[in-house]
């Protein structure tokens, strides 16, 4: 498997007004941490996350995430198996479904907007 950077959607949709805020926002959190700075909105938004219900999801999207965690486990390296190794394979899967499903849910607030402070 390759390994590719993560990267946002395809930055040719993006409005060519919105380059030179980007642009600056980069260069601003270039000085000192990111996380610092970003921390405290992806904190609060997942403490609302967590106090509202998961988002609507089809069976078809839960059963593949389930599929994925299980895939993901299997594929975990041998330095990570060797310490869940005591763990309760489910109790491991589950904790990957709901890392994957606040992942989702992440992908989800940004679309909506509820991350723009970022």
């Amino acid at each position: 498997m390759s390994e590719q950077p993560l990267q946002s959607s395809d930055s040719s949709e993006d409005p060519k007004w919105l380059i030179e805020f980007e642009s600056l926002a980069n260069e601003q959190l270039g000085h000192g941490s990111s996380c610092e700075q970003i921390h405290p909105i992806i904190e609060r938004w997942y403490n609302n996350l967590l106090e509202d219900e998961p988002p609507a999801t089809r069976d078809s999207v839960w059963q593949a995430m389930a599929c994925l965690a299980t895939e993901l486990l299997l594929d975990a390296p041998e330095e990570i198996t060797d310490v869940l190794i005591d763990a309760d394979d489910d109790v491991v899967a589950l904790w990957i479904e709901h890392i994957l499903l606040v992942g989702r849910a992440l992908e989800i607030g940004l679309q909506k907007g509820d991350l723009d402070d970022l």
